[in-house]
């Protein structure tokens, strides 16, 4: 172990001299096979982000020489960084410039040589050592001799880094932080052996007198360039690494290139048409590469032969740019196949049929791997360093060499996966003046030969004539100035070996017009023991496949004629048409920021529906007549649209799967008569729109995507859902765009079985559930557009405004400018500027609370835009009321009592009089006692105002909101400030990690103070000690989860207004929905409670994004538990993981595991009475402090009074529903999820009674093998307003029945014809019966007769017709159902079909 660490040790000291890295005559292959380094160890847990440090050795104080001097000395210092934690040196050792000692003072040395690195290893563990070297050579040398240096260590010290509570400074900050340590004899090899603490061992001595000056300071300017140094690796002030600017601050002799840090000017480059060559035919070498992998295995498990072969899994390239020290970004990760040979002559690209990743078999005679895709290298640096390397990898599948049989089902227990490094290579672009515009040939390298990766590589072996070549790497390079033109045949995209999707289950044969992709995907396990309710729909992992082909040219020619209306620019002329199957589509979000056109109008049109084509085990669907849409674009409220009218032309009528158009139903079930197809529109001006959030829509449009439910016009039921993109509509400066879509709508739902992990467990990110049917419920046309037009605003181009996040206390005492106590209290609420002028009115109307007491009516003030009353003031408004309908009865009665009326006498006119003269002084008491008991109260907040300094934020949901509050002592004594916040929602930052967190997110580049707040021991509340006159700066963070859980009726909406999808200024600005705009207000005050300073936010809440939408069944009164699976968010960083709920009843948990394991989410909500919905929002962190979400989920949680039946296989059960009416009477009908499966009785509208009882009779049959248990849900709608009366939930456990006979046949796959077999049935009652035939897979089998009638014992033939031709061979069990007149099953008769 000792012998280890010193060759450890020995290799970071012999490293070499100092590296001229930014030398000429230095290629990049010359800087990496020089360059070496040693990593961390592999269980250092990484931090967050990386940190850059400045080092100097300011001089070294102390008895240095130990007598005369007979040699010339000079000096030299090397750095090395060492982990205590692990006993391990990191990193590299930096060697300075030798020095002479300083004239005039024979025991001091200076150096002043800066030395730069960066971290994110924030660790007191984390040492940096220094060693003092001498460097002696004779002082007269021989002549013609080259002197021998001798080399000798002086002593060594260490530097704490990181020590816990120590505070550094930047480099631009002014002041000297100058720090001494202690110089140790002997050799830092010590500390190999040392544990901590260090400082203290007995068994280290120190050198007397000799101490060591340096200073260590942050250094926030070698941000820039952090990409381009490796991480712990340190690098002297004249050492420019390839990719920074060639620009050098000089100080004297000392050079330095990092105190003003930048990078070169990035640029885009494209490698098109690769082709790797390997010398030899793919198949060959593979066969080669797999034959040595599996004598290896065998070798090394030391046993012969086993059958067991290796096979290659997955052949990807990795490519990423590379400065000789680390790659500038992260590399990506590509998959390569073998090209297709077609009759002889070798194309790059195919089309048709694509075999799966996963049985990786190469074409005979293939020589070439090529890439169907084009790689987009976007932080390219023009630098003659800087070099593209490309590393070929495979991944071989290698069996288990353990004996005996593996039990399991999964691939992982069978086999696992082995990562072969194959060949690289590497080529520097920008070495010559210009780039060849003919493809680039570069070499392969293998076996043993430095690499940038440091990793041995799969040896040359012998082509097929017994030469060893290397092999090449054939491609083409662009740049950004000339962009690519989109490949016919690049279907694939860049994925990374952690995020590859597993493709086992996709079929051969798919052809998808849209690939929908989700942001993550979701697995969802129901955590009910037995009485579990599966969700009606999740978020589609995987898209449907469909083994039908895309429209013709034909029926896209008759879709596209029927009228629909175009989309034309502000110039009426047609929009440009975006390729949505393009891969190379990259939306520019500068080009819309600084474009003229800086007003958005979003367009939506749905055009057509296409029904589904039903699966080979299905009957054929019942057909949909009407349907309408659900969504959520932007933060506009949820949009429901009318219903739609499915048209089939009748030009169509022989194909099912044609488009059919759709038309808007008016009132009266009209269908419109205008133009087919629904249009919505969104009209997005930023002069409407909050500062900065216009580069916010923007950025949605670039990276989310739009989720669509669509719905049974008729039954209200769920079709399913679809995604589309919505980056295909950024403008780019063009005036007008649009994109046509063809969707799956998929509809997802789970089985019984819980789901669990599908694919490589090995290869984070692969996971897919089990467990999860998809149905495809047809497809949607859909077109997007997007006009440009001028803003309102007088600016022409937005910009993107930075939120102000440092308020500056104000103590000026000017908060008041004067005026009455209402009027400044009222300005100050409203939060606008004080002006000193007011209208009079009455003290009741300008007080709420004064008006209750008097009973008078107070009218609203439509400038605070308060509709709300409480409930005190809606009691007293019913009392006026009741009070004026009393005085106007009396004062009616006289004359409806006779003719002649009654006039009051004079006493009684007195008496009256007295009567309003004592209520008017009652008032005028009760006004007084009221402001004398309030003056003090509203004289002490007036006072307050001269100390108030006011913000406004504008806060989504779950993002938090930071403020900086700058604050000084205005006395010439110190204090102890105490600070309250009257809201929950807003809290003072104690943690200092935290407050530097947030500053690095704002921007802001204030002093952090270590341990700067105190709790108060009664309140803990925070305390902060102020010196007289001092200036602090106190952190606060706003978070609120309030939101909108209001939820519009299920069912279509009313006539689309396109007013509604307007952001236009509202009159209540201060709303959003329901929720209402606050002021929170910090008092600040001194250890006597006298308020310091008072710090008064307004919240402006702004609507949030949603970015999923979720909707859960769920029996009445019970609770939902689900959990949700998510791969990793970034497997190389342990990310934190946290969720939170908005609404407080919900409980919700994240759990986070290993760093390459998935994330797992825990839901339990209550769910109230049938037919209530709960709505509420999830919101999913992926930082430690909770401060911007990464994703909103919107949940509805809809409760259904569940309905237990217990069916047998083939057989109907039969049940009831009591259906109970409403205050009026209802023209309704019933309807059922699965008509195929579920009868109802009344099938057709019927009257239901007001507050009456009808019965409705339900039957359900099932016929499918693969589900033991299903759920179904019954809908009672009104037809005539489409409005959701009721919904049923029926829980269905199937059972099978009691097989009397089994037969078992052997049929052709194909190439045969139907094959026709007779089975006997007898009678067994002594009368006529009749009985009826069924089978649970109508696709395979056909009767002759379905119906039978048979006396008593009489027998009869049975004539069965087997289907050929089928797909996939294998066994295949076929249910024969014999059922009575009443649906009761008499037999079941089992063939087992085996198709070979």
């Amino acid at each position: 172990m000792s012998l280890q660490l010193f060759q450890q040790l020995q290799n970071i000291h012999t490293e070499g001299r100092r590296k001229e890295v930014s030398s000429q005559n230095k290629t990049w292959f010359t800087i990496i096979n020089k360059w070496k380094d040693v990593d961390l160890h592999t269980d250092r847990v990484l931090g967050n982000t990386p940190q850059g440090y400045q080092f100097i050795i300011k001089q070294v104080t102390g008895n240095l020489t130990g007598g005369v001097e007979v040699y010339n000395t000079d000096y030299e210092a090397r750095f090395t960084l060492f982990d205590l934690l692990h006993h391990k040196f990191i990193g590299r050792t930096w060697k300075s410039k030798p020095v002479k000692r300083s004239e005039g003072q024979s025991s001091n040395v200076s150096f002043n040589q800066p030395v730069y690195f960066h971290t994110s290893l924030l660790d007191n563990n984390i040492l940096l050592v220094v060693e003092i070297v001498k460097i002696q050579t004779p002082k007269n040398p021989l002549p013609n001799e080259q002197p021998a240096k001798k080399f000798s260590s002086l002593g060594w010290g260490i530097v704490r880094l990181f020590k816990s509570g120590q505070q550094l400074k930047d480099v631009s900050e002014l002041g000297d932080q100058a720090k001494k340590f202690d110089v140790y004899q002997g050799s830092p090899r010590a500390l190999l052996y040392m544990e901590d603490p260090v400082e203290s061992n007995p068994l280290i001595k120190s050198v007397p007198g000799c101490q060591v000056t340096f200073t260590l300071r942050k250094h926030f300017a070698l941000s820039p360039v952090i990409h381009l140094m490796p991480d712990n690796v340190l690098f002297g002030s004249d050492e420019r690494v390839p990719g920074m600017l060639n620009i050098a601050v000089k100080s004297g002799p000392v050079v330095d290139y990092y105190l003003k840090a930048n990078s070169l000017k990035p640029c885009v480059g494209y490698i098109d048409k690769l082709t790797i060559n390997l010398g030899m035919r793919i198949d060959k070498f593979e066969e080669e590469l797999c034959r040595r992998c599996n004598e290896d295995r065998m070798r090394k498990d030391d046993m012969t032969d086993d059958g067991k072969t290796v096979i290659v899994s997955e052949r990807r390239l990795m490519i990423g740019a590379h400065n000789g020290f680390c790659y500038i970004q992260k590399p990506q990760y590509v998959h390569v196949e073998p090209e297709a040979v077609i009759g002889g002559a070798r194309v790059g690209s195919f089309r048709g049929k694509r075999k799966d990743n996963s049985s990786m078999s190469s074409p005979s005679g293939s020589m070439n791997l090529v890439l169907r895709s084009r790689v987009e290298l976007n932080e390219m640096l023009p630098d003659p360093h800087i070099a593209i390397v490309m590393q070929l990898e495979y991944v071989l599948a290698v069996p288990h060499s353990g004996y005996g049989s593996v039990t399991g089902s999964m691939s992982s227990l069978r086999s696992q996966p082995v990562t072969v490094m194959l060949r690289w290579a590497a080529w520097c672009p920008y070495t010559m003046q210009r780039l060849p515009e003919e493809p680039i040939t570069v070499v392969l390298k293998g076996g043993m030969s430095s690499n940038p990766d440091k990793l041995y590589f799969y040896k040359l072996i012998k082509n097929d004539d017994g030469e060893v070549k290397n092999g090449s790497v054939k491609f083409c390079y662009l740049t950004s100035d000339e962009p690519p033109q989109p490949s016919i045949s690049s279907k694939s995209t860049t994925v990374s070996p952690e995020m590859t999707p597993s493709k086992h289950n996709l079929p051969l044969e798919t052809n998808f017009s849209v690939t929908q992709d989700n942001t993550y995907n979701v697995e969802i396990t129901h955590l009910e023991a037995e009485d579990h309710i599966h969700p009606v729909h999740a978020p589609p992992i995987l898209p449907i496949a469909q083994s039908v082909p895309a429209l013709s040219r034909a029926s896209y020619a008759r879709l596209y004629t029927s009228g629909f209306p175009n989309i034309m620019d502000r110039s009426n002329a047609p929009a440009e048409v975006v390729d949505a199957t393009d891969p190379m589509f990259r939306p520019s979000i500068n080009n819309d920021i600084t474009d003229v056109l800086q007003t958005n109008e979003i367009i939506i049109q749905f055009l057509a529906f296409s029904h589904p084509v039903p699966a080979s085990s299905e009957a054929p669907p019942p057909p949909i007549h009407s349907i309408f849409f659900s969504f959520q674009f932007y933060r506009f409220h949820p949009v429901s649209t009318q219903r739609m009218s499915i048209i089939r032309k009748p030009d169509v009528e022989g194909n099912p799967q044609a488009p059919c158009v759709l038309r808007k139903i008016e009132s009266g079930e009209q269908l419109d008569e205008g133009r087919p197809g629904l249009e919505i529109k969104y009209y997005v001006d930023p002069v409407h729109m909050k500062p900065g959030d216009n580069a916010t829509f923007l950025k949605y449009l670039s990276t989310h995507n739009l989720h669509v439910d669509v719905w049974d016009g008729d039954s209200l039921m769920l079709l399913g859902s679809l995604s589309v993109p919505l980056k295909h509509i950024m403008r780019g400066g063009k005036s007008a765009v649009c994109v046509n879509h063809e969707l799956d709508i998929v509809y997802s739902e789970h089985s019984d079985v819980a789901p669990t992990f599908t694919g490589d467990l090995n290869s984070s990110g692969s996971v897919r559930p089990l467990g999860l049917v998809k149905t495809h419920r047809g497809k949607l046309h859909l077109r997007l557009g997007n006009v440009g037009f001028p803003s309102e605003s007088k600016s022409s181009v937005s910009s993107v405004v930075k939120k102000n996040h440092l308020v500056v206390a104000d103590l000026s005492g000017c908060g008041f400018q004067g005026g009455s106590l209402a009027s400044a209290l009222q300005q100050s609420n409203i939060n606008k500027k004080y002006v000193n002028r007011c209208k009079v009115k009455k003290l009741a109307e300008s007080n709420q609370e004064l008006s209750e007491l008097l009973l008078m009516n107070v009218k609203k003030d439509d400038a605070l835009g308060k509709e709300n009353t409480s409930d005190v003031e809606q009691d007293a408004d019913r009392k006026r009321k009741i009070a004026r309908m009393i005085a106007v009865r009396n004062m009616e009665q006289p004359r409806e009592e006779g003719s002649i009326i009654n006039k009051p006498s004079i006493g009684q006119r007195a008496l009256q009089n007295n009567q309003e003269r004592s209520l008017k002084q009652r008032d005028l008491h009760t006004v007084a006692t009221y402001r004398d008991r309030l003056k003090s109260e509203h004289i002490m907040e007036m006072l307050l105002l001269s100390i108030t300094t006011k913000h406004t934020i504008r806060p989504t949901l779950g993002s938090a909101e930071f403020v900086e509050l700058q604050l000084k002592n205005p006395f010439s004594v110190q204090q102890t400030v105490t600070i309250e916040c009257d809201n929950p929602e807003l809290r003072v930052i104690t943690d200092t990690r935290e407050w530097r967190y947030f500053k690095s997110l704002a921007g802001l580049h204030t002093p952090v103070e270590e341990n700067m707040f105190n709790f108060d021991p009664n309140t803990s509340l925070p305390q902060v000690f102020l010196r007289p006159k001092e200036t602090v700066y106190i952190p606060f963070r706003y978070q609120g989860y309030e939101a909108d859980h209001t939820v519009s009726p299920q069912g279509a909406g009313h006539h689309f207004k396109a007013t509604k999808t307007s952001l236009q200024p509202s009159k209540q600005q201060n709303n959003h929905g329901t929720i209402k705009s606050k002021i929170i207000k910090a008092v600040l005050r001194t250890m006597d409670g006298r308020p310091l300073s008072v710090l008064q936010l307004s919240i402006d809440p702004q609507p949030h994004v949603v970015d999923q939408t979720f909707r859960f069944y769920n029996p009445e009164q019970t609770f939902m538990k689900k959990r949700f699976r998510l791969p990793p968010f970034n497997v190389n960083t342990d990310e934190q993981f946290h969720v939170v709920c908005s609404d407080q009843e919900i409980v919700c948990q994240a759990r986070s595991l290993n760093r390459d394991e998935p994330r797992e989410i825990f839901i339990k909500a209550p769910s109230g009475s049938s037919p209530t919905v709960r709505r509420f929002y999830l919101a999913i962190y992926n930082d430690p402090f909770l401060a911007i979400p990464a994703q909103i989920w919107s949940f509805y949680v809809h409760a259904l009074q569940r309905v237990d039946v217990n069916c047998v296989l083939g057989q109907t059960s039969r049940f009831s529903l009591v259906l109970r009416g409403t205050q009026t009477a209802r023209m309704v009908q019933c309807f059922a999820s699965h008509k195929q499966e579920m009868q109802l009785a009344p099938d057709e509208a019927f009257l239901l009674p007001a507050n009456g009882v009808h019965e409705i009779n339900v039957g359900v049959r099932t016929t499918s093998t693969t589900r033991s248990s299903k759920h179904m849900y019954v809908n009672v709608v009104d037809t005539e307003y489409h409005q959701l009366i009721r919904t049923w939930l029926v829980a269905v456990k199937t059972r099978e029945p009691m097989i009397t006979k089994e037969f078992d046949i052997e049929l052709p796959r194909s190439g045969g014809k139907a094959c026709n077999k007779v089975i006997s049935y007898t009678n067994p009652y002594p009368n006529i019966k009749k009985f009826y035939l069924m089978t649970s897979r109508s696709d395979l089998l056909h009767f002759r007769d379905v119906e039978m009638e048979l006396g008593p014992g009489e027998t009869t033939s049975i004539g069965l017709r087997f289907a050929s031709g089928v797909r996939h061979s294998g066994k295949f069990p076929v249910h024969i159902f014999i059922n009575d007149v009443d649906d009761k099953n008499e037999e079941t008769f089992l063939v087992n079909v085996t198709y070979v």
